[in-house]
C-alpha cells in the first residue's frame, strides 16, 4: 500500500479492518454459492429420479402389453427376464415379469430387489418405486383374468451419476473461482478505501497541526504583549498601544476560528435542507459596496439563480473578492454569465508552480509572504463551491493579475424567467 510512515496504531487498526472486510465478503460469497448449489443439487437429483421413474412407468406398461398378452393362457414360466444394452454393451435396463400367483417363488424373487416392507407396500398399493444399488426401479402389480403378474423394470443410474459428478466438478471449480475473485476484489476494494481513509487521516492531522499553529501565533503574541505590559508601570498611551495590538491579534484569531467553523460547516452541509434560491444579480450586488468592485451582467443573465446556502455562498465569494482586493490596488471586476461567474483582478498574480496547491488549507503562494493571511479562505471557498456543483478554475500570471472562474460542472445556471415561461 502507498502509505508514507503511517502511525503504528492506525496501521494496525486499518489492517484489522481490511482483514475483517475480506473475511466477511468471502464468507457471504461462500454461503451464497453454497446455498445456490445446494438447491441446484437437490433439484437435479429429484429431477433426474423423476425422469427415470417416468421412463420406467412407460417401460413397464409396454412390457406388460407385450409379454403378458403373449403369455396369456400358457403360463409356462415363473420368471421372465430381459436385458437391454446400449451401444457400449453395458446393461442399461432390466425387465422382470413374475407370476404373482406363485407366492413363494415371487417373494424370493422380490427380496432380491426390495425389503419385506416394500413388498407389503407393493401388494397394498399395486405400484412401488424403489432403489436397488445403483439402479432405480418400479414394480407394478397387474391382475389379469388368466392370472396375476408383477412387472419390474430397473434402470442403471449411470447418467444421473455422471450429471452429479459433473455438477460436483462445477461446484468445486466455480466456488474456487468465486472465492479467488472475492478475495482479489475485496483486497483491491479495502486497499483503495483504506488508502483513502489513511490519506484523510493524514490530511486531518496536518489540518489540526496547521490550525493549532495559526491559533497559537496570535495567542503567543497576546501573551507576550501582556507580559511586556505588566513588567513595569507605563503611562496610558503605552497601555493603549498594547491593548490595540492585543485587539488586532484577538481579531486575527477570531477570524481564523470563524473560517475553521465555516470550513467544518461546508464539509458537513450535504443534505440540502438549508439551500435557498439565490438570484446571482442581487447576490453579487452586495459586493459592489466597495468602490473598487465593478459588476458586469451579461445579456440574459439577470434572472440566473442557484440553489445554495446563502451564508456559505457569501463566505466563499467574499473570500475570493477579499483576496482580489488585498493583492491588487486596481479595480476588481465580477462578470456574471449563463455558465460562470468570473472574479478578476490586476494584482500580483500567482506563480504557475503554486496554482495546483492554492486550494489546499493553509497553503500560501510564495509571493504573498508580505501580506497578512492564514491560507484558509481559498480552500474554504473551493469546498463550498464543490457542494453546489461548481468547479473553480484559476488563470493567473505574475504581476499581471488573477482570474477566478466559477463554472457549473454540468449545464448552466438556472434562469427564473425560463422557469416562469415553462410553467
Amino acid at each position: 500500500m502507498s502509505w508514507n510512515n503511517p502511525d503504528a496504531n492506525s496501521l494496525k487498526i486499518m489492517l484489522k479492518i481490511a482483514h475483517k472486510i475480506i473475511f466477511i465478503y468471502s464468507a457471504i460469497t461462500l454461503c451464497a454459492i453454497g446455498m445456490v448449489f445446494a438447491v441446484l443439487w437437490y433439484w437435479m437429483s429429484d429431477y433426474a429420479d423423476n425422469l427415470y421413474y417416468s421412463f420406467l412407468e412407460e417401460r413397464a406398461e409396454l412390457i406388460a402389453q407385450k409379454n403378458l398378452e403373449r403369455c396369456s393362457g400358457n403360463r409356462v414360466y415363473d420368471i421372465y427376464m430381459e436385458h437391454r444394452t446400449d451401444t457400449v454393451t453395458k446393461p442399461v435396463s432390466s425387465q422382470i415379469v413374475l407370476d404373482a400367483d406363485k407366492a413363494e417363488a415371487t417373494r424370493k424373487a422380490l427380496l432380491r430387489f426390495m425389503s419385506p416392507t416394500q413388498i407389503e407396500r407393493l401388494k397394498s398399493h399395486g405400484e412401488l418405486k424403489f432403489k436397488n444399488g445403483d439402479n432405480l426401479g418400479i414394480a407394478v402389480y397387474y391382475p389379469k383374468p388368466e392370472g396375476n403378474f408383477i412387472v419390474i423394470v430397473m434402470l442403471n443410474r449411470h447418467l444421473g451419476e455422471y450429471l452429479h459428478r459433473q455438477m460436483g466438478y462445477w461446484i468445486i471449480g466455480v466456488t474456487t473461482l468465486c472465492l479467488l475473485i472475492v478475495i482479489l476484489v475485496s483486497r483491491l476494494y479495502t486497499q483503495r478505501h483504506i488508502d483513502t481513509l489513511h490519506e484523510a487521516y493524514q490530511r486531518e492531522k496536518q489540518f489540526v497541526h496547521h490550525a493549532s499553529h495559526e491559533l497559537n501565533n496570535p495567542l503567543t503574541a497576546i501573551q507576550g504583549e501582556c507580559e511586556i505590559a505588566l513588567m513595569k508601570k507605563r503611562d496610558a498611551a503605552d497601555y493603549e498601544e498594547s491593548l490595540h495590538r492585543i485587539e488586532q491579534e484577538a481579531l486575527r484569531m477570531s477570524q481564523t476560528i470563524k473560517q475553521l467553523l465555516y470550513l467544518s460547516m461546508a464539509m458537513n452541509e450535504s443534505d440540502g435542507e438549508s439551500r435557498e434560491r439565490i438570484i446571482w444579480k442581487d447576490f453579487l450586488g452586495q459586493f459592489t459596496t466597495n468602490e473598487r468592485v465593478c459588476l458586469h451582467i451579461l445579456p440574459g443573465c439577470g434572472n440566473c439563480y442557484i440553489l445554495a446556502n446563502p451564508y456559505l455562498l457569501k463566505m466563499a465569494v467574499s473570500n475570493i473578492v477579499r483576496n482580489a482586493l488585498k493583492y491588487s490596488s486596481d479595480e476588481v471586476t465580477i462578470t456574471l454569465g449563463e455558465k460562470s461567474v468570473e472574479i478578476k483582478d490586476k494584482g500580483i498574480g500567482i506563480p504557475q508552480s503554486d496554482i495546483p496547491y492554492i486550494s489546499q488549507p493553509f497553503y500560501r503562494a510564495a509571493n504573498t509572504r508580505s501580506f497578512q493571511g492564514n491560507g484558509i479562505g481559498m480552500s474554504l471557498a473551493v469546498k463550498i463551491f464543490k457542494l453546489y456543483g461548481m468547479v473553480v478554475k484559476i488563470e493567473s500570471k505574475e504581476r499581471a493579475g488573477t482570474a477566478i472562474i466559477l463554472r457549473l460542472a454540468h449545464g448552466k445556471f438556472a434562469n427564473a424567467a425560463d422557469n416562469e415561461k415553462n410553467a
